[in-house]
């Protein structure tokens, strides 16, 4: 994960000197995604650490889906060919899900 943050932090500050931002904006900036993914991180531990296996799983679940949602919808080009619409999206997310149950009890 490091080393994707680290690329997406060097993308975001290729991007703004591509735009003409100042050095001192760039950096500012990119430490700031850093910072505020560091925050995440601590505040996802703090809140997650209290809950019990099954609501953890639960949570895992839900954020494992909203992820490949967001490769499947936003980074791929072909996902694109066809509109996309609210029972689709939520089509996707129940199917995820409800394969994560079925391997949950199996």
């Amino acid at each position: 994960l490091t080393l994707e943050v680290l690329f997406v932090g060097v993308s975001v500050a290729a991007e703004f000197a591509a735009a003409g931002a100042s050095r001192g904006l760039t950096i500012g900036i990119t430490a700031g995604l850093g910072a505020v993914l560091a925050a995440g991180a601590v505040l996802g531990v703090t809140l997650l650490g209290a809950l019990s296996g099954t609501s953890l799983a639960i949570v895992l679940a839900f954020g494992s889906a909203a992820l490949l949602y967001l490769v499947t919808e936003e980074l791929l080009v072909q996902a694109h060919v066809v509109p996309d619409t609210p029972f689709t999206a939520a089509t996707f997310f129940f199917g995820f899900l409800a394969l994560l149950v079925i391997d949950m009890l199996a």
